[in-house]
């Protein structure tokens, strides 16, 4: 049903699903939005992280009731894509629906979790609360996952949730000694796929905070941070010239390629400078984040911590025996050695030359994500005398990683490993130990158990999946369908050369113009019921293998050719254009099929080129003059007679059911697309086109019957599969009108202005396109789009 926010869907919910119900605060009764793709509101609050609603454009929305006013001072949210992309938005709370107040102002996602973000704000008490959207850093779509409003003085809050990148101090400026093409900019991008690198020691960045800051920790993120330890050290200064140290040399884990936190004595200082020393691998330092925190009140989670970053170190390690994989290298900090000894009973002892306190060990085992090694621990302060300090136990066989076992507090110099074996064998082959004091070392939530299980079922099915899917046969994209070989017709054409060349042209340039019958025969051929001397034709298979469709050019359709799968007369004497989901695309820059012509001015003579302002291609009249005199034609019209066979019923919602019916291309952009899309459960369809302003980089949107909407009704006046109806789409100067024609109903008529969409532009030139260009890859691959025309006609 229809509420009283303007043009939105209403759904009714009951109850919050199991997991994301966070106590005392209610779960919301219902979500509405300004717009939708298919993935509705519903879906912000259905518990499913794998669900999500999705809207595009800046100011978007999606209103969240919860039925009575409400304390809040935080909301937790997931991003789709959430790891690969920071989204932008502004938080509203009303009371009565209609008055609106900011409660959190325009901030970002972290852009590194697909999972729950906290963000808070001041206690505030609301009945509705608004998320109003602005895009995210690759594109204007805004995509939520799932939304949750909670009051942190009742409701758990961890400190996980928090965006780590949501610190208050931000660079005004980063400089470096130097770099190798990746440069320092890069520290602050959000993006850990880029870096910063230079080479050899004391090689430098600095930051400006552009006023005085107070810190107490920076997070890093390193390259290769999963494979080798950085070295570093970092100073700060007040003026740039007298610099202190913050932090002294120190190493990061070597152990993930996300955040790490190095906390030290809270400090005040205008520039941060971190001085590299290389890694355990070479002498290159190369980080890909940086952040400066002061974690008294920006966001600092222990899952940050360097779980390697202890007091106590020892100062010598003995073992009862070895095969040649020593007891040194448990205090490596290289997870990738092992000490290894076998049969129960071999031990290793750690020395730490003094008396510790500690109430954890951290220990990682070689293979120990698939098996278990059973041991126990005992403690001295002489070395003869021992205590159990942990009874016998298991490792959880779920992880390569440092796993962190819970002792009673004690006071020890000497600790001792007593092993008895693995779940495999007698060996007992331990990579890394670490002996902790959790009050005041890193021991962060992922070192637990429960979350290494975690992590090792998740591992698990990515990798079931990825074996299920190797085991699918493997079919080269493409290799489907009837193969429909290109050669010289001898029925139609003379093809004498092509026996002594076979490149020949055998074909009349520029192809004459076809006198088509006034109704199509269904026993004519394609190119005798249109006339195809003027278009090229592309079909998503690939029969000769290489990498690209199988492209028919002009010559060819215009002696009859027809494929009994894709491109043929259909019984009613129409010509059928078929496209599957699956297929060969034409360019790395489309993701969706097609079967589709594209208008040749050129009419076979192949000394034009293809592309460019000239003899194949028309212009805008309101083009250059020296561009109207090079090209083909000036200003054009494509008029159209089809009707739908069928559209795709599987996929993603915002994808399901629609495809391109026509088109004007340009350069890189379309002035229009004209799509025909019908949903899930409708009976009629919709006609809609967009225009893209190349100027701004954005869509407009046009319906012309029903809407495009993903949430829309099924369309009252909406087109049927097998209706007829007729499209044109006329363009003078910079003046483009769309008319929609069929039986039993007034025209629906449309008209953009182009003159400050950029097609008028030097170098600016255009051809149409028609057939169907399907704009779903998410379906089923046998899954197609299908449309029959009975006119097909262009004139400039």
């Amino acid at each position: 049903m229809i509420n009283k926010f303007k043009g939105t869907i209403l759904v009714g919910l009951s109850v919050l699903a199991v997991g994301c119900s966070v106590g005392p605060t209610p779960p919301p009764i219902s979500a509405s939005a300004s717009d939708h793709d298919g993935n509705g509101p519903e879906r912000l609050i259905d518990g499913d992280i794998k669900t999500r609603w999705s809207a595009n454009g800046d100011g978007a929305w999606a209103v969240i009731d919860y039925g009575k006013k409400i304390k809040i001072n935080a909301v937790k949210m997931a991003f789709h894509k959430g790891d690969a992309r920071a989204t932008s938005f502004v938080l509203e709370g009303s009371n009565d629906g209609e008055t609106w107040k900011t409660i959190l102002p325009k901030t970002q996602s972290s852009g590194l979790s697909l999972e729950l973000e906290r963000f808070n704000f001041s206690d505030t008490k609301t009945r509705y609360i608004k998320y109003v959207g602005y895009g995210n850093t690759s594109n204007t779509w805004n995509s939520v996952t799932e939304f949750v409003a909670a009051n942190c003085d009742v409701d758990a809050c961890s400190d996980e949730e928090l965006n780590p990148m949501a610190v208050a101090s931000t660079p005004a400026e980063v400089t470096a000694s130097d770099h190798d093409g990746n440069g320092p900019d890069r520290l602050l991008d959000r993006n850990f796929k880029t870096r910063w690198s230079a080479n050899g020691d004391g090689a430098w960045v600095q930051f400006d905070y552009g006023k005085e800051i107070e810190l107490d920790a920076v997070k890093m993120a390193f390259h290769k941070g999963n494979a080798r330890a950085t070295s570093f050290m970092l100073e700060g200064s007040n003026d740039g010239q007298t610099w202190n140290t913050l932090l002294p040399k120190t190493q990061s884990s070597g152990l993930t390629l996300g955040l790490e936190r190095f906390d030290f004595p809270k400090a005040k200082a205008r520039y941060v400078k971190y001085v590299g020393y290389g890694n355990t691998s070479n002498t290159w330092n190369s980080v890909t984040e940086f952040v400066a925190a002061n974690c008294s009140v920006d966001p600092c989670s222990t899952n940050e911590l360097n779980p390697r970053d202890v007091v106590s170190v020892p100062v010598s390690v003995t073992a009862s025996d070895h095969d040649g994989n020593g007891p040194d290298r448990l205090v490596d900090l290289d997870i990738k050695t092992r000490w290894s000894a076998n049969g129960e009973g071999a031990w290793a002892q750690f020395d730490y030359g003094k008396t510790i306190e500690l109430d954890a060990v951290k220990m990682s085992f070689h293979k120990g994500n698939a098996r278990s090694t059973s041991f126990m621990l005992e403690g001295s302060e002489d070395g003869k005398e021992w205590k159990t300090i942990l009874p016998k136990t298991q490792s959880s066989g779920y992880s390569l990683d440092l796993e962190r076992f819970a002792l009673e507090p004690t006071k020890v110099r000497y600790i001792k490993y007593v092993g008895y074996g693995n779940t495999s064998n007698t060996w007992n082959s331990v990579t890394e130990f670490l002996a902790a004091n959790c009050n005041v070392d890193a021991c962060p939530k992922s070192e637990t158990i429960p979350e290494l299980k975690k992590a090792f079922e998740k591992a698990k099915a990515k990798a079931a999946k990825k074996k299920a899917e190797s085991k699918k046969p493997k079919v080269r994209p493409g290799d489907f369908g009837t193969h429909v070989p290109l050669v010289c017709d001898p029925k139609v054409s003379d093809c004498t050369c092509v026996k002594t060349d076979p490149n020949c042209q055998w074909w009349e340039a520029p192809l004459p113009v076809v006198d088509v019958p006034a109704q199509v025969r269904p026993d004519f051929k394609p190119g005798q019921n249109f006339d195809l001397g003027g278009w090229y034709l592309s079909i998503a298979t690939d029969h000769d293998a290489n990498g690209k469709p199988d492209d028919v050019p002009e010559q060819y359709l215009a002696q009859g050719y027809e494929n009994p799968d894709f491109f043929y007369t259909a019984k009613d004497g129409g010509l059928v254009f078929k496209s599957f989901i699956k297929g060969v695309r034409t360019s790395k820059n489309t993701k969706y099929v097609r079967t589709e012509l594209r208008q040749m001015l050129r009419r076979g003579d192949q000394s034009i080129d293809l592309k460019g302002v000239t003899k194949n291609n028309w212009v805008f009249g309101s083009a250059p003059e020296a561009d109207l005199k090079k090209a083909g034609a000036v200003d054009g019209i494509l008029e159209a007679t089809l009707k739908i066979d069928h559209t795709t019923t599987t996929g993603e919602p915002e994808q399901v059911g629609r495809f391109i019916i026509g088109q004007i291309h340009a350069n890189d952009d379309e002035p229009i697309r004209l799509y025909f899309r019908m949903l899930p459960g409708h009976k009629k369809g919709s006609i809609y086109f967009a225009h893209e302003n190349r100027n701004e980089g954005s869509d407009i949107y046009y319906n012309l019957v029903g809407s495009r909407s993903g949430g829309a009704p099924d369309p009252v006046d909406g087109i049927a599969l097998g209706d007829v109806f007729s499209y044109r789409i006329e363009v003078k100067g910079n003046d483009m009108t769309v008319t929609l024609s069929r039986d039993g109903y007034p025209d629906a008529i449309q008209k953009v202005d182009m003159s400050n969409s950029g097609y008028d532009a030097g170098g600016q030139y255009m051809y149409f396109k028609a057939g169907v260009y399907n704009q779903n890859h998410s379906g089923d691959p046998d899954d197609y789009v299908q449309a029959t025309f009975y006119k097909l006609k262009t004139t400039h």
